[in-house]
């Protein structure tokens, strides 16, 4: 609930790791006006009912967790590698981290997302987030980036690199982030493919990687690919976390009356 009308925003993330995110996204919270809370498996005591979801990002989703996308595999040549490890330093040194999953994470987050479906609380899934929020709601996912783009490079930056066009007019994104294409960053290797029923895409980069998941139905679920909490220093990302803020205070007050 909220404290001194700062409405309580949980932020979910692993038991080890995760500082670094966990620091960057409680700081857009406060600056939002919210209360952050940091949730792990290890602190999680079965309390759901916050005022406000973050579903963080983080290491893949268990393939238990998700309906797989099947894509043919693609060749690359060892120049593109190349040329993605002087460019993308974060894109070379990935490939030597064994991929690491936390299905006791997946467990509880996918409660939290069924807490936020059911009672109606505003929620931001955040890269793993997003797509854990898309699979959770009967989506489907790619496991791997390589085959959409082909022989273009895989972008890997806490910088904003790319940039996501939005795909319908009148959005949930660009009523919140502005009209203009968003300049963002990437650090993931897995994207979603088929949206959910209830969910559907509001933008993609220009490799057709889709980055903006909302509701059909709702103004309060919102899913981003990138990690608006490292680029706080531009105005667009900062407005992603004042929604979901202004949205939890409106839904704690409506509760109070």
């Amino acid at each position: 609930m909220a404290s001194d009308n700062k409405p309580s925003i949980a932020i979910t993330g692993p038991n080890s790791s995760g500082l670094t995110a966990w620091l960057f996204t409680a700081l857009n919270v406060r600056l939002a006006g919210g209360l952050p809370v940091r949730v792990t498996p290890a602190t999680f005591s079965g309390k759901i009912d916050y005022d406000g979801i973050i579903i963080g990002g983080g290491s893949d989703i268990h393939p238990d967790n998700y309906v797989a996308q099947q894509v043919p595999k693609v060749k690359r040549s060892g120049w593109l590698r190349i040329k993605e490890a002087l460019m993308y330093p974060m894109e070379w040194l990935s490939r030597f981290s064994a991929t690491k999953y936390d299905k006791e994470r997946d467990a509880m987050e996918q409660e939290f997302i069924d807490y936020a479906m059911l009672q109606d609380k505003p929620i931001l899934g955040i890269c793993r987030g997003h797509q854990l929020l898309n699979a959770e709601l009967g989506g489907s996912m790619y496991q791997s980036t390589l085959p959409l783009l082909q022989k273009k490079m895989r972008i890997r930056s806490p910088f904003p690199r790319k940039k996501v066009i939005y795909t319908k007019d009148n959005s949930l994104i660009s009523d919140i982030a502005g009209d203009d294409p968003l300049k963002v960053n990437a650090i993931h290797s897995q994207a979603i493919a088929e949206p959910a029923d209830s969910l559907e895409v509001t933008a993609k980069e220009k490799a057709g990687i889709n980055q903006v998941i909302e509701s059909k139905d709702s103004d309060k679920v919102l899913g981003v690919q990138w990690h608006p909490e490292y680029l706080f220093y531009m105005k667009a990302h900062r407005s992603i976390f004042q929604w979901l803020v202004e949205q939890a205070r409106d839904t704690n007050n409506k509760e109070d009356c």
